[in-house]
Order: structure tokens, then C-alpha cells, then sequence
């Protein structure tokens, strides 16, 4: 394989790796699949009723008498959203509560012959020689698949941030009081 084609084959299978990490970083779907970490941990350990609380207090955010905060708490950690972001991401601020954020770390792709064959348009044969000479080439973290390919290794500083907005804390209440009003 000449320099000019692994080149060539480096840029492309870079543009795949690139495209993992951001599907992993900033698509909602990836996004989601932090979500149930709001209620394994976070929440509990992190004194999240006292912070939201307190934060609610902050923000002139009243509740009315015989507020069932049971029930608020099981919807914030059920319908809180998931934002993007990075290891230095602000936290709470005055138009949204941060329940917890969680970090992506390590993103780890396979790449089998078959499949690296079909996304780079070359033939398994080329795919094994491209990937022996990747092996080496420390633009990529790399290890070896058995010979069927290989994974790879990205570091970000990623993560996910669980929050609510004040509008949809302000929603809620609302919608509690109207209920506490009419029972």
C-alpha cells in the first residue's frame, strides 16, 4: 500500500471514529441511555431533594402546603433531560436544576474486515493491510480483533448532563396546586 493510500484510507477511517464520538457525545440517543443513572446513586448520595430545594428557594420557587414531594421527586428523576456537555459545564443555574452529570470517558468501537471493507469501499484484503499499518500509527488507539478487525479507543471529556428547566419545576407546581386546590 503506498503512503498516498493509507493516507487517503487514514482520513476516512478517522472520519468513522469521529463520527462514533459524536454520535456518543451529542446525539439524544446516546444522551438517553445515561438517563436511568439519575436514580442509581446520584440523586440519593448527592442530596439531590435538599439541593432541588434549595435551589428552588434560590429561584423564588414556592411550593403550596401539603406538597407531595414523594411525587415530585419520582418525576424529576423520570422526566428529567439529558444536555451534552463536558467536564467543566456549569452546574444548577437560575434556569435550570442539574440533578447529576456523567462522564462518557472512553468510547470503544469495533471494526470488523467485513464491515471496515464496506464503509471505506475497498476489498477485505485491502482493509487487513490498512489496518496492520493503523496498528502502528499513533493518530489512532487501536487494538487488535483477532485478526477480524479491530477496536478503537477514544478519550473524551465528555458527559451528560440530567437536569430540569425552571419552567418545567414551575409547571409541575402549578399543576399540583390546581390539584390540591380542587380535592
Amino acid at each position: 500500500m503506498t503512503k498516498q493510500r493509507y493516507n487517503e484510507l487514514s482520513d476516512q477511517f478517522a472520519s468513522l471514529i469521529d463520527g462514533r464520538v459524536e454520535y456518543e457525545t451529542t446525539h439524544e440517543d446516546a444522551g438517553d441511555a445515561y438517563s436511568h443513572l439519575a436514580r442509581e446513586g446520584g440523586w440519593g448520595h448527592g442530596n439531590g431533594l435538599d439541593r432541588l430545594k434549595e435551589w428552588m428557594s434560590e429561584n423564588k420557587i414556592d411550593v403550596p402546603n401539603s406538597f407531595d414531594w414523594a411525587s415530585f421527586e419520582d418525576e424529576v428523576l423520570d422526566w428529567h433531560e439529558m444536555e451534552p456537555g463536558h467536564i467543566f459545564s456549569g452546574g444548577s443555574d437560575s434556569g435550570r436544576f442539574v440533578i447529576d452529570s456523567y462522564l462518557v470517558g472512553e468510547i470503544e468501537d469495533q471494526y470488523c474486515l467485513s464491515d471496515l471493507s464496506g464503509w471505506l469501499e475497498i476489498s477485505e484484503e485491502e482493509a487487513g493491510e490498512f489496518l496492520e499499518l493503523a496498528m502502528d500509527d499513533n493518530r489512532f488507539c487501536l487494538r487488535d480483533n483477532y485478526g477480524d478487525g479491530v477496536f478503537s479507543y477514544v478519550n473524551t471529556d465528555s458527559v451528560w448532563i440530567a437536569c430540569v428547566s425552571k419552567e418545567w419545576i414551575i409547571e409541575r407546581i402549578d399543576w399540583a396546586r390546581e390539584e390540591l386546590e380542587q380535592n
